[in-house]
């Protein structure tokens, strides 16, 4: 791999590995495994191929995609080290004569097996790797953010510098003042893994930051305990100043249909400026109860500003909407039980156990800097009840492993990680 590439991409083939068994464990939890797996048997059969006998032993522990310029994303290779490579050439060979229209071409190189859908890009990506001076795996850029991925099924690391470059490309040199202002780009990595007990998606952006990159606060999670228990979706961040007040100067809202949302922006800004919640859950009749808690800055009447922001914005429309100051915070619901539980309380999310075992499967630090949590298992049958309707019994029995999905962002020096979390159980 020369390390000039702008994408890489490995992906884990060995079905033996333990990222494998922990997919295939997580998918025993779902009944209609077999089925699923019988179908895409089948559909292999109808061009002539047998998972066991023609693809099974000709993958190899690994397979790796490159792209070799993000302007021609048509210039992409894989290599693979088959087990079998008689296995790999007769299923090579049968897929090519099944469907003449899409031919896969291939070429030994270095012990690799270089594939494409052209033969040219192959000797173009050869060509590239022998008059490379460099390796990408010599470069400690990059095996520094692969470390960070560990043994994923799925890792694909993203060439900084080379995108920063086909961008300014794209939009041309008047681009140059604004991407000085957003910072640069040193590399970007995505990666999936299989836990025990469920799936995670990890991007990390790694760069430095321009003045046009908003600050933000950790969310220390203090909220919790104001929110119920059986909260079906809960959101967390903490505010700073400026944080929409800035997006009033956009040129769009400078019209005269959206003049109305800029100003409300300004005064919003002065009430999200520390911890915030929002959260959904279950009301008794067909609409759920949507709350957001905020805390104002110092010395800000959140009930009176949001009063006059409400006021200036939705002039001429009805809003049916609750809202009141609470313990130095202002409460705003759709339901009269989102001001109640504010100020008589109850059993809290902080007290569930499966939003501590979320958190906890997730890896989600203690400060976050934003966090995302959905009860999936609850939330599907509220769907459904709102929905006047009724899942089918297929759909039903293997949406029941689903329990739950965390998102969660963590800011550490130069670096911005987002994690996603499904839970099955």
């Amino acid at each position: 791999m020369p390390v000039s590439v702008p994408l890489f991409v490995a992906i884990d083939s060995d079905l033996g590995s333990p990222q494998w068994q922990n997919v295939n464990a997580l998918a025993d939890k779902f009944p209609d495994k077999q089925k699923a797996i019988d179908t895409i048997k089948q559909q292999l059969q109808k061009k002539g191929l047998d998972w066991e006998h023609d693809l099974k032993p000709a993958l190899g522990p690994e397979m790796d995609v490159v792209m070799l310029d993000l302007a021609r994303p048509d210039q992409t290779v894989a290599l693979m080290q088959p087990k079998d490579k008689g296995a790999f050439e007769r299923a090579v060979k049968k897929g090519n004569r099944i469907d003449p229209s899409s031919q896969l071409v291939y070429d030994d190189f270095h012990g690799w097996t270089v594939m494409s859908d052209k033969q040219a890009t192959i000797a173009a990506f050869e060509q590239a790797s022998d008059s490379a001076k460099r390796m990408l795996s010599a470069d400690t850029t990059f095996s520094s953010a692969m470390a960070k991925a560990g043994d994923g099924i799925f890792r694909a690391y993203v060439n900084g510098p080379r995108v920063m470059a086909a961008a300014r490309k794209l939009l041309g040199p008047d681009s140059a003042s604004y991407f000085k202002k957003l910072g640069t780009l040193e590399w970007l990595l995505m990666s999936v893994r299989a836990k025990p007990d469920g799936i995670a998606w990890d991007t990390t952006v790694h760069g430095t930051p321009g003045k046009q990159s908003a600050s933000a606060h950790n969310s220390d999670g203090s909220l919790q305990k104001l929110v119920p228990k059986d909260a079906l979706l809960y959101l967390a961040f903490h505010g700073s100043k400026g944080m929409l007040s800035g997006l009033s100067g956009n040129p769009i809202l400078q019209r005269s249909g959206f003049k109305g949302l800029g100003q409300a922006l300004q005064q919003f800004d002065t009430i999200l400026q520390g911890e915030n919640a929002l959260y959904v859950r279950a009301a008794g009749g067909h609409l759920p109860e949507v709350t957001l808690i905020a805390t104002p800055g110092h010395g800000v009447d959140g009930a009176a500003v949001f009063a006059r922001a409400l006021k200036g914005f939705a002039k001429g429309q009805e809003l049916h909407l609750h809202y009141a100051n609470v313990k130095s915070r202002l409460v705003v619901t759709d339901l009269p039980a989102g001001i109640k539980f504010a100020k008589t309380g109850g059993k809290s999310l902080a007290e569930s156990a499966d939003f501590q075992g979320a958190a906890k499967s997730s890896g989600m630090p203690v400060r976050p800097q934003a966090v995302l949590y959905v009860d999936i298992h609850s939330t599907i049958p509220v769907i459904v009840r709102l929905g006047n309707g009724a899942l089918p019994a297929e759909v039903a029995r293997n949406l029941a492993p689903l329990r739950s999905a965390m998102e969660y962002a963590v800011r550490r020096s130069h670096e911005l990680q987002v994690s996603f979390f499904l839970r099955i159980r």
